[in-house]
């Protein structure tokens, strides 16, 4: 339960259902701040601390069995598993104790962008016999739904989809000077800005963002790129920036808390993951009115509206980013036209509020 998108959208879900209705229990591996931030909120939360990413059989024996008396102890109606791992051992666990309805968000789709040939084909067996376990296997696009039937993962009536949602009003209320956010990250008052936010991790491809940066300073030298987040390639990231010589136009603060702000600071938003399963950063940046240049992969086609709300290039591929970049650069109009509409298709179609109705609209379908 860290601050990243999946851990983020279950709590922005549990603390909004309605409490007449529902009684909310939850179930994490490592704890994470945001455990603590939900804990201190009022909700039961059990920690499981075998509970990790990684395959490990002793681990994961005893997080099923731990699973399995939590589950009993609550006689629980309902179990909403998240994620991959913690997904195959809650469904698991629910069947054995005979839970009324289960429900499993992948938050993603494991199936491109992440493995080789080979992890990629075990993931998709694996997904494939654990889909039964499931009343409703909730993905966050149509196109994750459509990858997961061509794989044979599941049933057509086992899956819907529920696009994530924020509260885009509370969002944007944490918006900050634009000048003074500059001045502490130490961003020049007159460059031009391009954010990304997200884990600094193979699959999110900000090293692409970084390989791009070259041929947009030959013709744009006020850019920069700043990347908003903290992972295991930050110093990999450092070392690719010294070897291109453009260190001094690429800032990584880490993790920030006020992503608002550091989107404020921004004149364009990047997202050049690998596979993204919807990109809760895109919404994030849209709430906020930036135009965005994205890769088209996962969800993120059916969240950036292509030549609307932004632009769309294939992955990996930092002379198309750049490309991109340079014509969003050059024409502030259209920056300020996808800025609206990205602003206005943020609240229309990823409101935390409609995410929390129609999961609500799940729930009793399957209860009753």
């Amino acid at each position: 339960m860290d601050r990243s998108g999946a851990p983020l959208a279950v709590w922005n879900l549990i603390r909004r259902l309605s409490p007449s209705r529902y009684e909310v229990a939850l179930a994490t591996g490592p704890w994470g701040d945001l455990a603590e931030e939900v804990a201190a909120s009022g909700f039961r939360v059990f920690r499981v601390p075998a509970l990790w990413r990684e395959v490990d059989a002793a681990r994961d024996v005893a997080t099923l069995f731990q699973l399995m008396r939590i589950i009993r102890k609550g006689r629980y109606d309902l179990v909403h598993c998240h994620r991959a791992k913690a997904g195959f051992l809650g469904r698991l666990a629910a069947r054995i104790c005979g839970v009324r309805a289960v429900v499993y968000t992948p938050h993603g789709n494991v199936l491109e962008g992440y493995f080789g040939p080979a992890t990629t084909w075990f993931f998709a067996r694996a997904e494939g016999l654990a889909a039964p376990l499931a009343d409703r296997i909730v993905s966050l696009t149509r196109r994750e739904v459509a990858q997961y039937l061509a794989e044979g993962i599941g049933q057509p009536g086992q899956h819907t989809f529920i696009y994530n949602g924020i509260d885009a009003d509370a969002f944007v209320r944490g918006r900050a000077d634009r000048a003074a956010v500059r001045r502490e990250l130490g961003v020049p008052s007159g460059a031009f800005l391009i954010a990304s936010v997200g884990r600094l991790a193979p699959v999110k491809g900000h090293v692409h963002l970084i390989d791009a940066l070259p041929e947009v300073l030959r013709e744009r030298p006020d850019a920069a790129v700043l990347i908003a987040g903290d992972g295991p390639l930050r110093g990999d990231l450092e070392s690719r920036a010294r070897a291109l010589g453009v260190a001094d136009h690429v800032f990584l603060p880490g993790h920030r808390g006020d992503v608002a702000g550091v989107l404020e600071a921004a004149d364009l938003f990047a997202l050049p993951s690998l596979n993204e399963g919807l990109g809760l950063a895109l919404v994030e940046a849209m709430a906020m009115g930036l135009a965005t240049v994205a890769s088209r992969v996962g969800g993120v086609p059916e969240v950036v509206l292509e030549g609307e709300t932004g632009l769309l290039v294939p992955p990996g591929d930092a002379g198309a980013l750049a490309g991109a970049i340079l014509r969003l650069m050059d024409d502030a109009a259209a920056r300020r036209r996808m800025g609206e509409a990205s602003q206005a298709r943020a609240r229309t179609h990823f409101s935390i509020e409609r995410a929390v109705r129609e999961t609500e609209r799940l729930y009793e379908e399957l209860l009753r």
